[in-house]
């Protein structure tokens, strides 16, 4: 058991190198960014203890994958495999924990490490027979896949932005709003196989353009319900709300061009380092997405013609 973990320490360091940063260096920004991160929503979102606790969870439960933990059981015995998985998912919750006893939020701290001991006993997820309907399927596959992958997530959204609007909380609903946008941007975080793109008739600039488009319609039609009833609710929020959704546009069109900038590898740290400065200060994504645009297309002029 003690291999496994030694494994994943050495997984995790090699991803650091990968991104051109010092392991112990990309360690310690990212503690200090999740503290500071923590602490700042923590401030700004009423009732964001409850959430908190439910983001621990819905993280634990990734581990609960079907494949990867038959995989485990074929490696170690009925015992070892139970408490390898009580192992971790106490180590995924501990710094989650560690915030809500920071700010004395006791029983969510207890209840969130309740909740990952039990999940240390749910290993079937992905494990089933229902397919979830995709409504995006016509412009595969971003789309198609990040909503059958996150639909679980959009509807616990969808039922927070309900709770801040029974409650009048707009904070909580403009927070789940985002959120629901930044879902649509992730699905753009992993670069595709060259055929996916190899097989498109198209010039880098169409290429890129019809992808842009695709995102932001269909992140559009995601967002819709949730930023009509805002409206509807917080009438004089319309203009933050308005301007919310704008930004988290700019974040999917960011994400998309950005996909491309170093094709067919990942993004370079120095690159996702411009991204998070243009999601914290959006007057910057006024020249980062066209740059991106340009440096991505040049990319693409290798594959497409």
């Amino acid at each position: 058991m003690i291999i496994y973990f030694q494994l994943q320490y050495k997984r995790l360091f090699r991803i650091l190198k990968d991104f051109g940063i010092n392991p112990y260096l990309g360690v310690i920004l990212g503690t200090v960014g999740f503290i500071l991160l923590s602490n700042l929503l923590f401030n700004k979102i009423t009732y964001f203890n409850y959430y908190y606790g439910i983001l621990a969870l819905i993280m634990i439960m990734q581990l609960g994958k079907t494949h990867r933990n038959d995989f485990l059981k074929n490696i170690y015995t009925a015992k070892n495999y139970l408490k390898l998985r009580l192992f971790e998912n106490l180590l995924i919750v501990l710094p989650f924990t560690f915030i809500l006893l920071i700010k004395g939020f006791y029983v969510c701290a207890l209840g969130t490490m309740c909740g990952s001991l039990l999940f240390s006993f749910y290993n079937n997820m992905g494990q089933s027979n229902f397919i979830i309907p995709s409504p995006f399927s016509k412009r595969p596959f971003e789309f198609t896949i990040g909503f059958r992958k996150y639909y679980g997530l959009l509807i616990i959204l969808y039922i927070i932005v309900a709770i801040s609007i029974s409650v009048g909380n707009f904070n909580l609903g403009i927070f789940a709003y985002l959120g629901i946008l930044l879902i649509c941007m992730s699905f753009y975080s992993n670069a595709e196989p060259l055929f996916y793109v190899w097989v498109h008739s198209q010039t880098p600039n169409i290429f890129l353009k019809n992808k842009i488009k695709t995102a932001i319609l269909y992140s559009f039609f995601i967002g819709l319900p949730v930023a009509v009833l805002l409206i509807i609710y917080f009438p004089l929020k319309t203009p933050i709300i308005l301007i919310v959704g704008i930004c988290g546009f700019l974040y999917i069109t960011l994400s998309v061009v950005a996909k491309y900038v170093n094709y067919p590898k990942q993004i370079t740290l120095l690159h996702g380092f411009a991204i998070s400065s243009g999601m914290i200060f959006p007057p910057i994504l006024l020249v980062l997405i066209p740059y991106f645009f340009l440096k991505s297309a040049k990319k693409l002029n290798v594959y497409l013609k």
